[in-house]
């Protein structure tokens, strides 16, 4: 059985010729106990770097020059000595010595290119998937798994187009078009994925095997995990909360990779220091994910003294509560669907404005059962066919409800409403490319104006007995050039009779005229968060958690224990500071505000202090005042 995986650190070791110094001040035993001291259980330790060196005794690779004795082995063993899990990382989409020496392996591009070294950092050079470069991995999987490790992380194994003789052949082969870019590409992703069923077929069912690369439903039968690997300061931190949505969907255990890095990977000499990295972990915690911090090795040394003091620190207390927080799993209340299995700008859109409004969901394929969810949502372009139709009949007739947004709702042809639910009237798109709308309810905090939609809307009419939640309002011309000016200045003009939100008269199926969470994900605007807000309130009057009073900075989830729930706030939030976002210190929260969980509890404990705290019971719901709050919290409901 494998032992569950958590408190990771993933060790980056690519290393370029010419470190006279390599392993030097290397001791796989103080190494070891470092991590040990930082409570660390399972480490990613380096086979085989993207620059194509080996650190251990390879019959097949190419050993750093240098290199004395066997670094992984002797790693593999302190750590093991010690209670740490050890995973042998090898990066499959690099060998950069292996492809200066043989040409013949390496992917080639349509025009004949087979690297551009003015391209310069890591990418310049790759391996073609189809061909002997398979059977050199196979070897070297072979040689790393003989070494004891507890599982391997293979890196890079991302569908890439190859043009070389051998990939044009197969093709042939297969009755495939070698001049279409869409047969190359689709060619690509089969090689890549029969490249990873080889190596599948090599691990053993007990150990761990993780294929970064490829897309997480591609891999979903070939992982034994789920990994989110995210450098928030220069990836933004709305890419983290959608695809660890889209993992609850696929895997039972997941994992959060964050960096100490200051900016980027391979950044020696950067460290974004601690209340940074809480925020990832602690981040990845309410999320159900476990945590890995990414880090790279000095090609000398062992790892910082003075990092890993602050990561003894925070994974100590992540150890603490183990006992809570392993045996609890996220929440969710919407599932937010999916049509390609992968979670992108409507997603990521999507998950700011739920987790600004304290709303709990899951990212879910059209193919995934759904029908356990109260609320569907379908964002900005989820067409529906007949096999979802029928889906969302059966649905729809239990007692559930849907959001839609843009395009989603409609047919694949786009000719109207694809279910009788939406009896709203759709007329084709707007002209127009910019469009306005007016909210007709009370927006508390919100200046009643009319707001730009920032997407070119669809045009809709309510229904007899339908709800209209804002109008849409046209503008006095396009964007465009009519050769004396370019119309940039676009005001709103007047009402034109169409929705721009609207329910229909069933109550269960709301639907916004343009692509609104695509648009908030590009501009933030606190109109399209109340649009939003206000539908989600018509369609789930009993919500899962009530926090009003908490800012829309902050961010609340709740993870299901077996007998009890653990409700997890964070009020830290990142500024937004020169090419990235960061986290200079925490945020701290006044003691007194109260926060609602849908349930009745007899007791709510602050984990991280002991505190008892004061609740009241009512209508279902348990309210709990909080005490101060530094950062994070987490309270368990019992």
């Amino acid at each position: 059985m494998l032992k569950p995986m958590k408190r990771v650190v993933h060790f980056d070791f690519h290393t370029m010729p010419r470190i006279d110094d390599f392993g030097a001040r290397f001791d796989a035993e103080k190494f070891a106990e470092r991590l040990q001291e930082s409570h660390v259980a399972y480490i990613n330790m380096f086979a085989r770097c993207n620059v194509g060196f080996s650190y251990y005794p390879t019959k097949v690779g190419f050993p750093y020059d240098g290199l004395s004795g066997n670094m992984l082995g002797d790693t593999v063993r302190a750590c093991h000595a010690r209670g740490i899990g050890v995973i042998g990382y090898i990066h499959v989409g690099l060998h950069h010595e292996l492809l200066r020496l043989r040409l013949d392996y390496a992917r080639m591009e349509k025009d004949g290119t087979v690297y551009n070294y003015r391209a310069g950092a890591n990418w310049f050079r790759q391996p073609c998937f189809f061909g002997p470069y398979v059977e050199h991995v196979l070897e070297e999987v072979k040689e790393v798994l003989a070494l004891g490790v507890d599982g391997l992380f293979l890196d890079g194994i991302s569908p890439r187009d190859c043009a070389c003789p051998r990939c044009l052949a197969e093709m042939k082969k297969r009755g495939m078009d070698i001049e279409s870019d869409a047969d190359i590409s689709a060619f690509a992703a089969w090689a890549a994925r029969d490249f990873a069923e080889k190596i599948r077929a090599l691990v053993p069912e007990d150990k761990y095997l993780y294929f970064k690369g490829l897309p997480l439903r591609v891999a979903r039968d070939l992982n034994t995990h789920g990994e989110i690997a995210c450098l928030a300061s220069n990836m933004g931190y709305d890419f983290f909360p959608a695809q660890a949505a889209l993992a609850r969907g696929l895997y039972r255990g997941r994992l959060y990779m964050n960096g100490r890095f200051g900016y980027d990977w391979g950044d020696f000499g950067g460290y974004k220091g601690r209340a940074s990295v809480e925020n990832d972990f602690f981040e990845a915690l309410m999320n159900g994910c476990g945590t890995t911090l990414g880090d790279h090795l000095h090609p000398a040394e062992i790892c910082e003294a003075g990092i890993y003091r602050d990561i003894a620190e925070i994974y100590g207390e992540m150890e603490r509560i183990e006992k809570w927080t392993d045996n609890a799993d996220y929440l969710a209340e919407i599932a937010l669907l999916t049509h390609d299995g992968t979670a992108g700008a409507s997603h990521e859109g999507a998950a700011r404005i739920l987790s600004e409004l304290k709303y709990t969901y899951n990212i879910l394929s059209v193919e995934d059962d759904f029908s356990g969810y109260p609320l569907v949502v379908l964002p900005d372009n989820i067409t529906v066919d007949g096999t979802l139709k029928a889906k969302l009949a059966a649905y729809l007739s239990k007692g559930g409800r849907v959001l839609s947004s843009g395009a989603s709702g409609l047919t694949p042809e786009k000719d109207g409403f694809a279910h009788p639910a939406w009896d709203f009237i759709y007329e084709g798109e707007d002209k127009l490319e910019v469009n306005y709308y007016r909210m007709n309810f009370e927006t508390a905090g919100l200046a009643p104006m009319r707001y730009e939609a920032y997407e070119r809307a669809g045009l809709v009419k309510a229904s007899d007995g339908d709800t209209v939640y804002a109008d849409h309002i046209t503008t006095y011309f396009n964007r465009d050039y009519d050769g004396s000016h370019w119309y940039f200045y676009t005001p709103p003009r007047n009402e034109t009779g169409y929705a721009s939100a609207l329910v229909n008269r069933a109550g269960n199926v709301a639907h916004v005229a343009f692509p609104v969470f695509r648009a908030f994900r590009k501009t933030l605007s606190r109109g399209h968060r109340a649009l939003v807000g206000k539908l989600l309130s018509v369609l789930l009057s009993e919500k899962l958690i009530r926090a009003d009073r908490l800012p829309i900075t902050s961010r609340a989830t709740v993870l299901q224990g077996d007998a009890y729930k653990l409700l997890c706030l964070k009020v830290t939030y990142p500024e937004n500071r020169g090419e990235g976002g960061s986290v200079e210190e925490h945020t701290v929260l006044p003691a007194g505000r109260e926060v609602s969980v849908k349930g009745e509890y007899t007791t709510a404990t602050c984990l991280s202090c002991g505190q008892m705290l004061p609740i009241s019971v009512k209508d279902g719901y348990t309210t709990v005042t909080l005490p101060e709050i530094t950062g994070y919290a987490i309270i368990c409901l019992e």
